[in-house]
């Protein structure tokens, strides 16, 4: 967002400069048109004329493959245009078909992005498309099945150290690579809210600065996603003897860690209520609730250096505790970001009064 001041053109005209970045963008030049509507909230909305009506230009966007040769790169070119809300991609090369290497690291990004297909195949190019329409998926809506999808995986691991079922190991994967989906999903709806206010309000953004305050909230969300994930893999990896040996102590290692994860789930619940809520209150409890949960942690570890003698065993417990603290770290942060948004506006700690002040003669 920038300011600009409006200036006096001849004797009855106001007039204020375009940005030129948003010019350049929308590939405006002297003597072009744009069309001016006022909207409902006061403000001005200006839309590009073209030829033929208010109809925008379509671009496909086309990635030179021959011209790459870093590992990733084509990947993360895929996932990038499809964050900046360009629906149309095409890979293409001089060759006469596409590398392996290349098609490999465009079929991983199309598994990790919602919505989008290969459109068009040959040997030499491939067109990849974004069918999904932004104003159809509400952003609390999404948030909620990102988070959603975190408490699941929690439960998953809890069920493991109580019951055993491997098979739980399985079903956390799928939910964390869902977990990824959800979360590019979300980033590009924010990107294009920032491009259009018309999807900030379908999607239910109530100001552009928001923007960035979601931003940071989902990716906690997302590293949240991956520390659960990280916790089911270095569970996994414990000797099983050794963790059906610990499931039947009362005190053992494995139920204070079930009893650390029971904390962290209620952590993130009410970080995730103050936050739909813009709750003052709750997102100040959740922030001394957590700066109170790091000695519990410490406690543990202090725990385990004393009681495990295996090497092996102790390294991956510590790591556990390592990925716990981050994970409330990440708590901590959306409801320092909730406390800060829920201040936007009076409350009952906090009202707006106005006063006039005399001006010095």
């Amino acid at each position: 967002m920038e300011i600009r001041k409006v200036q006096k053109l001849g004797y009855s005209t106001i007039v204020v400069s375009l940005p030129r970045s948003w010019v350049r963008e929308k590939r405006l030049k002297k003597g072009d048109s744009v069309i001016v509507r006022a909207e409902e909230d006061g403000s001005l909305r200006i839309i590009p004329y073209h030829v033929g009506g208010e109809e925008e230009v379509y671009e496909k966007y086309v990635v030179e493959v021959g011209k790459i040769n870093n590992k990733g790169l084509v990947e993360r070119i895929l996932i990038g245009n499809y964050l900046l809300g360009h629906d149309t991609i095409t890979f293409r090369t001089d060759d006469r078909r596409m590398p392996p290497w290349a098609l490999e690291e465009i079929m991983n990004a199309i598994n990790r992005l919602a919505g989008v297909e290969i459109v068009d195949q040959r040997l030499n190019e491939i067109t990849v498309q974004c069918f999904i329409d932004p104003t159809k998926f509400k952003l609390k809506g999404l948030v909620r099945r990102l988070y959603t999808l975190i408490f699941s995986m929690l439960e998953g691991i809890r069920i493991f150290l109580t019951e055993g079922d491997e098979n739980i190991f399985d079903q956390i994967n799928g939910m964390e690579n869902e977990a990824d989906r959800l979360y590019w999903l979300i980033i590009r709806q924010l990107l294009l809210s920032q491009k259009s206010w018309r999807v900030a309000k379908e999607i239910g953004l109530e100001h552009p600065y928001h923007i960035v305050g979601n931003r940071a909230i989902v990716k906690a969300l997302e590293d949240i996603a991956d520390r659960v994930s990280d916790i089911s893999d270095e569970i996994r990896k414990l000797p099983p003897e050794w963790i059906e040996e610990e499931r039947n102590k009362k005190e053992g290692i494995l139920h204070k860690i079930d009893q650390l994860l029971d904390n962290v789930d209620l952590l993130i619940g009410d970080s995730m209520q103050a936050f739909l809520e813009l709750n003052l209150d709750l997102a100040n409890q959740v922030i001394n609730n957590t700066k109170q949960f790091g000695s519990k942690t410490v406690n543990l570890d202090i725990w385990a250096l004393s009681h495990l003698s295996d090497p092996v065993i102790l390294s991956t417990i510590r790591l556990l505790l390592s990925h716990i603290n981050r994970i409330i770290d990440n708590v901590q942060l959306i409801a320092e970001i909730t406390l800060n948004r829920a201040l936007e506006t009076p409350n009952k700690y906090c009202q707006w009064v106005s006063e006039e002040r005399k001006k010095e003669e």
